[in-house]
């Protein structure tokens, strides 16, 4: 409730009244009046204008962020449909399966490794063998060179 007002000249001189611009002013006091109404109106038009300016700018910026933020969420939407998909993958099994066939896979490659390994083995100690062998009929042959006293003793091979 408002409470009466007793000075009716204080609501006529308020500039911030609605009613104090329908008083009629003096005719030395329009001029100025008018003056300072346009200034008023220039202030008024320019804050219009800053307000709209930052007005743009802030709803330029909260776009910006809200496109940002809907990319975010259909990038966290994929992440979430792969994962779905993944557990739905372990929950079926399907992941079990193939580790399964992947070990079956690696224990054959293992098996052919191993039997490779092994004729490697034998091949290299064949080959050492060989070579123990033509070292030793090396050997014999110099003996022999040197037992008949052979002129081709002395030529080194």
């Amino acid at each position: 409730m408002l409470a009466p007002l007793k000075n009716r000249a204080l609501l006529e001189r308020d500039d911030g009244d609605p009613q104090a611009d329908l008083s009629p002013l003096p005719s030395d006091k329009t001029g100025r009046r008018v003056a300072e109404l346009e200034s008023e109106i220039a202030a008024l038009r320019s804050a219009l204008r800053q307000s709209r300016q930052t007005q743009r700018r802030s709803a330029t910026i909260s776009t910006r962020k809200i496109i940002a933020q809907l990319n975010e969420i259909d990038g966290l939407k994929a992440v979430v449909a792969t994962q779905r998909q993944r557990l739905a993958d372990f929950e079926s099994g399907q992941v079990m399966i193939e580790l399964g066939h992947q070990l079956q896979q690696l224990s054959a490659s293992n098996n052919d490794l191993s039997s490779a390994a092994q004729r490697v083995w034998h091949l290299e100690k064949t080959i050492r063998a060989a070579h123990a062998e033509c070292e030793r009929l090396a050997g014999e042959r110099d003996a022999l060179v040197q037992h008949f006293h052979c002129p081709l003793a002395n030529l080194q091979l």
